[in-house]
């Protein structure tokens, strides 16, 4: 079934026409209004409508989406989610670390993503992977998707405009002071996979919110709360290489292997929920191997 949204119309939008109320009051894209033109429909009291009509005080707007369905080579993979949330709208998971967030040519299975098909399938829920905030395979933590095409587009919006605020924890060797890195990032000449600062690199703002000193494994550390700003590949290793402090684990960016994979986890996010525009807040608890 197709993902379907009704609103009712205010003495406020009396004489909008139907175009600007689902653009406005739905935060349908003009793109998305297309679409549904052709592929889904708009329904004014139960008849149909075209986005040039006006609406009236007390009207009723039902629009139905297009069908959604997941790529045709993508594969479902069953197995356990550790869901941390879930409406019509979000689906929110921790992602354990060695997993991939999406399926590549060479593991074309097995990723979250897979996973995640695997459980819509289960629950017979009829909506492509939207997945909103992609995590290094090494990287444990909080993961959203968006259900359909609509939240999908207004998370995409807040994590432009700055209104989805994702926190991280980093260990590393040494100690630094709170502050704010602002180096561009691109990849380097020898490696497609290898990022580095660089002046022709894209535009990347780290922000170190709070540095704790630990110590394990016989050496000075530090925890880190990071927030980004922008969301460049591996941007907060790369920006804590180019200080002199790699993550530990992460031997791709010289980090000491004191364990098996970087030690960097998606803590937290907190955004306005895509339908009722509340500011909900979600954790990812910090798993054991980062529990120095």
């Amino acid at each position: 079934m197709a993902f379907q949204l009704e609103e009712q119309v205010t003495k406020q939008q009396d004489g909008w026409s139907v175009g600007h109320f689902c653009t406005t009051r739905l935060h349908i894209s003009r793109k998305m209004l297309v679409s549904i033109k052709h592929h889904g429909e708009i329904l004014r009291n139960g008849e149909h409508v075209i986005v040039n009509e006006i609406v009236h005080a007390g009207d009723r707007i039902h629009v139905r989406f297009p069908e959604e369905a997941p790529a045709s080579d993508m594969h479902a993979t069953s197995g356990e989610l550790e869901i941390l949330f879930e409406d019509d709208w979000l689906l929110i998971v921790n992602k354990p670390p060695g997993m991939a967030s999406i399926p590549s040519r060479l593991h074309p299975e097995r990723s979250l993503s897979n996973f995640v098909l695997g459980y819509y399938q289960q629950h017979q829920i009829p909506y492509a992977i939207h997945i909103v905030n992609r995590l290094d395979r090494d990287t444990s933590g909080l993961v959203v998707f968006a259900k359909h095409a609509l939240a999908h587009h207004q998370l995409s919006k807040m994590q432009q405009t700055g209104l989805l605020d994702r926190r991280y924890i980093a260990l590393i060797e040494g100690q630094i002071t709170p502050q704010t890195i602002n180096l561009p990032i691109g990849q380097t000449d020898h490696s497609f996979m290898e990022r580095m600062v660089r002046e022709d690199g894209q535009h990347a703002v780290t922000h170190i919110l709070t540095s704790e000193p630990l110590s394990a494994f016989s050496r000075e550390l530090s925890q880190l709360t990071i927030k980004l700003e922008t969301g460049r590949t591996h941007q907060i290793r790369v920006h804590l290489a180019a200080l002199g402090h790699p993550l530990v684990g992460d031997t791709m960016y010289k980090g000491t292997p004191l364990i098996p994979r970087q030690a960097l986890h998606s803590a937290s996010a907190s955004f306005p929920h895509p339908r009722t525009g509340e500011v909900m807040r979600f954790e990812a608890p910090l798993p054991d191997d980062l529990r120095l």
